[in-house]
């Protein structure tokens, strides 16, 4: 709250006044002996005797602040992760195998020897077959990463403050 005083000779009520309701600053400002200024919490106003003097001098700028809205972007980054790992599965294959079996019997001769007995020795060989198992490392799949970019608009909804000014006029109508 700030008031006007045309005289000096006011300022010790004005001061008594406002001392009551606990003013945050409250000061005498004389130039040429004239002037009183009285601060309370709500700001201060200068008074000057001959009010109706007119001038820069008499000039009070009251600022009216406002905010405004400015919406920006910033890049935020995320991370994807890719981990590769190796499992064992089984796997079944059917493969044909052949195996050969030597069978010995006796008969009865059909004619006649052809010789002397002598000692021999005979070899008869059998073919077994049997699987066997190699790995080769082939390009089974690959996996592509890439990334595409799209764009949005996205609606940012606030508010701001602003300063307005509602000033009494004559007959009580404001303006």
């Amino acid at each position: 709250m700030s008031v006007f005083v045309d005289t000096s000779g006011h300022l010790g009520r004005v001061e008594e006044l406002l001392d009551q309701y606990n003013p945050v600053e409250m000061h005498d400002e004389s130039i040429e002996g004239s002037t009183a200024a009285v601060s309370g919490a709500a700001g201060t106003i200068t008074g000057q005797a001959g009010y109706a003097a007119q001038g820069p001098e008499r000039e009070q700028v009251i600022p009216l602040p406002e905010e405004e809205l400015k919406v920006g972007k910033r890049a935020t980054e995320t991370i994807k992760r890719i981990r590769t790992y190796v499992v064992e599965e089984p796997v079944e294959k059917d493969v044909q195998l052949r195996d050969e079996r030597t069978v010995i019997e006796r008969r009865p001769a059909t004619g006649a020897a052809p010789g002397q007995p002598i000692e021999r020795e005979y070899e008869v060989r059998e073919l077994h077959e049997e699987p066997v198992v190699q790995k080769n490392v082939r390009a089974g799949e690959e996996l592509v990463v890439r990334k595409e970019a799209t764009e949005r608009t996205e609606r940012v909804e606030d508010t701001v403050k602003k300063t307005k000014v509602e000033i009494d006029g004559k007959d009580g109508e404001r303006t």
